[in-house]
């Protein structure tokens, strides 16, 4: 092996700075067994802090805080220091310290919500979109009892979640609390004795059906193994590259890539599709897209590329794949690719969207007109950019910054659409230099409402590509 992946948490109740040490000691530990065996190996870990949850028995611990979230975070930045082999992955602390504040809150923190969003509050789980002053100075503006919703609850003491009924007594819980700061382990209830958590007593067809399911699952899990060996083959090499046509609409547009991504591959197993995986520890589905998919915008020309590691019929795999997608998703069309070709990402060019405003100035079409006789049309855009390394403390973190471009020549075509009903406006873009102009900027430049206008993708223009034209019929 090359590369392990390793995760932990600080912040544990009982937790002692012996064991966060014991952390840096145990991946310090790997490392060497590791260099013994690959001169290049490494260590990557992902460190995270611990937010008490409701509804386990944990929810009355407390929570640290962030400057002691940071002071643990040194203590194995320390110990990294002078191991180049070890990728220190962490979770911010302001990050943590934010949904800690929200885990555990009651109806109050309703108004420490508003506060930061009107301050300007967005995207909390996205790292280089958190601002913690926005809600520090929210915070500030509410009153909002910090210390109070990070403390260590009395386990008596009313909670603000004790209303909802999860068919399992507060009492249970608090036992098994008491259990876990003896160090007790209680056995998973699917392969060992039941544990009288309350459930039973109150919906016995709910464990019955749980049990069942499990022994189902045992026993197709076993089924499938049948004739494999136990140690997991070399995964075979892809035969065949699969091109789908594919869209999104309706409430499956304010689905993330990553969520949309899942929904595909998943959809794809279901349709037994024999997708080739990459090697490794974590065996990836060799799937690849045409462009990742923005939140909020419908689409009905996207591409996605799936390797397949044995032949598959394409009219029969189509029909399959489109009996199992769930509502919201698409596939237009599937063509058989060339199997070594250029990577889908590298042949986009552009672009055509539909933009669709509720409403509209009169004036529309002299301001599209204006801007297209432009010479040039200066956006800003945020771009990554990385700190100076520093000397003994290792590659600094990306940041953003504000950089300005013309993207004039990125415009082919803008035009509004007279179609009797609502306005709609069309708009094609092309690469130049590796960017495009976005439907956002668009849509800022015309005076339109970003939040009411709706987008939709309905080409991804492809480079010119004989072997996907011969494929499309074309």
């Amino acid at each position: 092996w090359k590369h392990v992946k390793t995760y932990f948490m600080i912040g544990l109740p009982t937790e002692r700075d012996e064991d966060v040490v014991a952390i840096a000691d145990l991946c310090i530990a790997t490392l060497k067994v590791g260099k013994r065996i690959n001169r290049g190996a490494m260590v990557r870990t992902g460190v995270s802090t611990f937010v008490p949850k409701p509804f386990t028995p944990f929810q009355w611990a407390a929570q640290i805080d962030i400057e002691e979230t940071q002071r643990k975070q040194r203590i194995l930045s320390e110990r990294f220091r002078s191991h180049p082999g070890i990728k220190f992955g962490r979770h911010m602390p302001e990050t943590s310290f934010i949904e800690g504040l929200l885990t555990r809150a009651d109806r109050r923190a309703a108004d420490l919500l508003e506060a930061a969003w009107r301050r300007g509050a967005r995207l909390e789980t996205w790292d280089e979109h958190v601002n913690i002053d926005h809600w520090l100075g929210a915070i500030e503006d509410t009153g909002f009892d910090v210390a109070g919703e990070l403390r260590e609850r009395d386990p008596d003491e009313r909670l603000p979640w004790d209303h909802i009924d999860m068919l399992i007594p507060k009492e249970w819980f608090q036992e098994d609390w008491k259990r876990a700061k003896e160090l007790q382990y209680a056995q998973d209830c699917r392969a060992g004795k039941c544990h009288l958590c309350g459930v039973i007593f109150r919906e016995r067809d709910l464990c019955r059906h749980m049990l069942k399911n499990q022994r189902a699952g045992r026993r197709e899990e076993a089924a499938n193994w049948d004739g494999i060996p136990k140690e997991d083959p070399t995964p075979a090499d892809p035969v065949q590259r699969i091109r789908f046509q594919i869209g999104r609409s309706g409430d499956s547009r304010f689905l993330s890539h990553l969520e949309i991504k899942d929904a595909w591959i998943r959809a794809l197993r279901r349709a037994k599709a024999p997708i080739a995986y990459s090697q490794g520890f974590h065996a990836q589905p060799k799937v690849t897209f045409s462009t990742a998919c923005p939140v909020g915008e419908e689409s009905r020309g996207d591409y996605m590329d799936v390797l397949l590691d044995h032949y598959d019929n394409v009219d029969a795999l189509l029909e399959r794949f489109r009996a199992t997608v769930p509502p919201g998703l698409e596939v237009y069309a599937a063509y058989e690719m060339p199997l070594r070709g250029p990577s889908l990402m590298s042949l986009v060019e552009g672009f055509t969207y539909t933009l669709s405003p509720p409403d509209a100035p009169e004036d529309l079409s002299a301001v599209i007109e204006a801007l297209l006789g432009q010479d040039e049309i200066i956006v800003q855009r945020k771009t990554r950019a990385s700190k100076p390394k520093r000397r003994g403390k290792g590659r600094g973190k990306p940041r953003k910054e504000l950089a300005e471009f013309n993207i004039r020549p990125m415009i082919r075509a803008l035009a509004l659409e007279h179609t009797g009903g609502a306005p709609r406006i069309h708009f094609e873009t092309t690469d130049v230099d590796g960017r495009l102009a976005k439907p956002r900027e668009i849509i800022q430049l015309l005076g339109l409402d970003p939040t009411a206008t709706r987008i939709r993708k309905d080409a991804t223009l492809l480079r010119e590509d004989l072997s996907f034209a011969l494929a499309a019929g074309k």
